[in-house]
């Protein structure tokens, strides 16, 4: 048991605020800002438009998403990679 609050109690990692690690979250926050501000220069009937294309969009995205974790779950329950056992047989395994 002391094993398992050991691998649970970890020191946190230290955060990289290198401009170099910086770099990519400031670009994105610029792009996005560059979006937003796209999206307002549209009419309100234009915006109301795209927000329902993007929400047609990330509910495919979504359902395609599932589409591959089941496709993935199939595969493994075909090759014999799937176990079964209750959270009694789980928490022995983790102690172990």
């Amino acid at each position: 048991m002391s094993q398992q609050v050991n691998r649970l109690h970890r020191p946190p990692a230290k955060l990289d605020l290198s401009l170099n690690s910086l770099m990519p979250m400031l670009e994105k926050t610029s792009t996005f800002q560059k979006a937003i501000e796209a999206v307002e220069a549209l009419d309100p009937e234009a915006q109301a438009i795209l927000v329902d294309i993007i929400q047609k969009r990330l509910k495919q995205q979504r359902r395609d998403d599932l589409l591959k974790e089941i496709a993935q779950a199939e595969s493994d329950y075909a090759q014999g990679n799937v176990r079964r056992g209750s959270v009694a047989d789980l928490m022995a395994e983790l102690d172990e």
